[in-house]
């Protein structure tokens, strides 16, 4: 009777294990073909039994737990393992480093029975140091037979594999979802994105459509050999405003008409002063050399006076002739003494507001390493190129130029004394003082001639020009 009911239940556990091949745990004797990276506790796991009792049916090593690939193992039923292990009940206190895993291998059983001895949920992994663990005794649950456990497993597969095919169906609606999101906000952006551009372009068409005259301004014929640097220079602008105020090309074109708006100079005025300047200089020469004929003449009429008074009386004549010499050569000294003042201009200052105006005009003139000139400036070129403007030679090197005048603290500085970064004799960098926090340099390489502010970037001390 027994050996039937014996067959029976095998017969349903096997038919049982045919229709759940995916299922985790086997209630019969069973074979397995061990394969590639295959281990007993893999084994343990997927069917349900401890590794002690996997090893000591197929006699496997419990020290290395060594399988091959390619060996025939016999797996022990869940049944036969709980009736060799229901007669005990061992129960152990958590320690530090304790996990289930751990314990169920050390009493040689598996996880899910701790925790059915324990009442412990079906996915409890967490387990706290000073727990009272059973690890070995009747599971408090009901027992049922083999075949109402192989239904209660089929029944809860295919829960579970309803439960994956509905987590799996949410999950592609969710992509599904996520990339039409996706993909709106993409057309969003792009959209943004286009709209900005556009409203870029219709701002800057705008911007160049309509460059601003000021009120005061005047109109520039460009000739050959202009550029917008000499034409800024020549109005005492800035390159800048020449470009907002025309629609400018690549190129300048000879004969193009240019806008300058609020000119600081006038170049017709200073071709004047310049002939002006040259027309009494011109009267003066001609002035002298009229004295120096009236001179000559004057000289002449007293020789031949001389002369005739000397066939009266020769001693009075010869004092005569005398002093008349004497008073020709005076007269010639004095003259060549103006002649030599009207030639040589020395003016003893220069005017700060003029160089400081005159040193802005170059802002956005290109840093250039060894510059000396408006097509690039390094620092001490452009102090350089601003101050030999009103005569006064400061050197080339910011070395030369730290000792051009007097040294000065900053706190002490006057607008146009030059600023300098690094210590006195060994300095690196320098500046026009304008007054306040402000300067004006050839910065850095990158940078082009432009009004700094110090408060970050504190000099070192400063130099009056003498």
């Amino acid at each position: 009777m027994n050996n039937t009911t014996k067959k029976i239940l095998f017969g349903t556990v096997g038919a049982a294990g045919l229709f759940l091949a995916s299922s985790a745990s086997v209630n019969a004797d069973t074979t397995h073909h061990v394969v590639k990276n295959d281990t007993v506790w893999d084994l343990s796991q997927k069917y349900g039994v401890s590794i002690q009792s996997i090893e000591q049916l197929n006699k496997i090593n419990t020290d290395t737990h060594l399988i091959r690939e390619g060996q025939t193992l016999t797996i022990p039923t869940t049944g036969k393992t709980a009736a060799k292990t229901a007669t005990k009940t061992n129960q152990v206190t958590v320690k530090a480093g304790d996990t289930l895993w751990a314990l169920a291998q050390k009493y040689g059983t598996t996880v899910e029975k701790l925790r059915q001895l324990n009442g412990l949920a079906s996915d409890a992994y967490l387990i706290h140091v000073g727990d009272v663990i059973k690890v070995d005794g009747q599971v408090t649950t009901t027992t049922t037979t083999n075949a109402q456990a192989t239904s209660t497993v089929s029944s809860e597969a295919n829960q579970t594999s309803q439960a994956a095919s509905t987590a799996s169906s949410e999950a592609n609606q969710t992509s599904q979802a996520a990339s039409t999101a996706s993909s709106e906000a993409s057309q969003t952006s792009q959209a943004t994105s286009t709209a900005s551009s556009e409203a870029s372009q219709a701002a800057s068409t705008s911007q160049a459509a309509t460059p601003y005259v000021a009120a005061n301004h005047v109109t520039y014929t460009v000739q050959a050999g202009d550029s917008l640097y000499t034409i800024a220079q020549k109005y005492g602008v800035t390159v800048d405003s020449l470009r907002q105020a025309n629609t400018l090309g690549a190129t300048l074109q000879v004969g193009q008409s240019l806008t300058v708006n609020d000119p600081t100079k006038n170049p017709q005025a200073s071709v004047a002063a310049s002939q002006a300047e040259q027309t009494p200089a011109q009267t003066t020469t001609t002035s002298q050399a009229t004295q120096a004929t009236q001179t000559t003449q004057a000289a002449t009429t007293t020789n031949q006076v001389a002369q005739t008074t000397s066939q009266t009386t020769s001693q009075p004549a010869a004092q005569t002739q005398t002093q008349t010499s004497q008073a020709s050569q005076t007269t010639q000294t004095s003259q060549q003494t103006q002649a030599s003042q009207a030639q040589v201009a020395t003016p003893s200052s220069y005017s700060v507001s003029a160089l400081l105006s005159y040193a802005q005009t170059f802002t956005g003139v290109p840093y250039v390493l060894g510059g000396t000139t408006p097509a690039g400036f390094d620092c001490s070129g452009f102090t350089q190129y601003v101050f030999s403007h009103f005569g006064k030679n400061i050197g080339r090197t910011t070395y030369q130029q730290q000792y051009a005048g007097t040294k000065l603290a900053v706190s002490s500085a006057q607008p146009g004394d030059l600023l300098f970064w690094g210590a006195y004799g060994s300095a690196y960098h320098v500046g026009i003082y304008l007054g306040g926090s402000s300067y004006i340099a050839a910065p850095e390489p990158g940078e082009s001639v432009s009004v700094k502010s110090f408060t970050y970037y504190q000099p070192s001390f400063a130099v009056h020009v003498n």
